[in-house]
């Protein structure tokens, strides 16, 4: 347990150095916030303010999955920082699972700051489960770390890593639901909808802010359902194809490693689009 404290306590302080996590974690999805709570918290004050709420959540969780988990890890084995470790005698489990509580724990703080914001500057009512409603924005911001520490496994490269995390951050953040509502969505933009992991992220957070639902909602418990399994599988991968040092390479083919860990999304995809003909 020592090992995972020393290893967490300065995650953080190396987290927090870095001005990639501070921009995403927090400033980039603020600046939404307080842009668009000018305009649409004023139109429909509870709807539109979910809306920014939701949104702003949305791009701290895929920023601090991507960026944060993604990214960095990538940058510390391009760096040489993880083969400091390698010699000593620890696995990668403690440094996996240090990501994922330096994450949660830098973020959560933002996401109580931009609830009290909404409600005590734009009127927003509290959520009526509010443990709850932390309790599943934990489990996809966690799954999305997951998902991020996946494709540093799999990028051999800063310039590969990049472009997976590109080619997984700009189709959720537009096709989620978290910038374009999706009852705007119709033909194949509907279908590709549905098999975002975001999706499932911006609606169960607008059922539990809009609506009042809780997590044992059955949609929402379908969503929190599938992020456990990204988590799970998303560390278990994670630890199977962690490399030390940026000398090590893998093949081309394992990059498909980030479908399997998305496959519990793609199910529920599936299952929404049967549902919806």
């Amino acid at each position: 347990m020592k090992q995972y404290l020393a290893i967490i306590a300065m995650d953080i302080k190396l987290a927090l150095r870095l001005r990639a996590v501070i921009f995403f974690n927090y400033l980039f999805p603020l600046f939404f916030f307080f842009g668009f709570a000018t305009f649409l918290g004023r139109s429909d004050r509870i709807g539109g303010m979910v809306y920014v709420v939701t949104m702003s959540i949305t791009f701290g969780v895929l920023g601090s999955g991507f960026f944060g988990a993604g990214i960095r890890a990538i940058q510390e084995r391009e760096l040489g920082i993880l083969r400091r470790y390698k010699v000593t005698p620890i696995t990668p489990l403690p440094l996996l699972v240090g990501s994922m509580v330096t994450g949660w724990i830098i973020f959560i703080p933002y996401i109580v700051l931009m609830l009290l914001m909404a409600h005590f500057i734009y009127q927003m009512p509290m959520p009526a489960h509010m443990f709850q409603l932390l309790v599943f924005i934990s489990l996809g911001l966690i799954a999305f770390r997951s998902l991020g520490l996946v494709i540093a496994s799999v990028a051999n490269t800063m310039q590969e890593g990049t472009i997976l995390v590109q080619l997984c951050y700009f189709p959720m953040i537009f096709l989620s639901g978290a910038t374009i509502p999706e009852e705007v969505f119709k033909g194949v933009i509907k279908i590709l909808h549905n098999f975002m992991p975001a999706t499932y992220l911006v609606r169960g957070m607008r059922n539990m802010m809009l609506h009042g639902q809780g997590l044992l909602e059955k949609e929402n418990l379908a969503a929190a359902g599938v992020m456990i399994l990204t988590i799970l599988g998303g560390g278990l991968i994670s630890m199977k194809l962690f490399r030390w040092e940026k000398e090590e390479k893998i093949r081309g083919r394992a990059k498909l490693w980030v479908l399997v860990v998305l496959l519990p999304f793609i199910v529920l995809g599936a299952l929404q689009w049967l549902h919806n003909k």
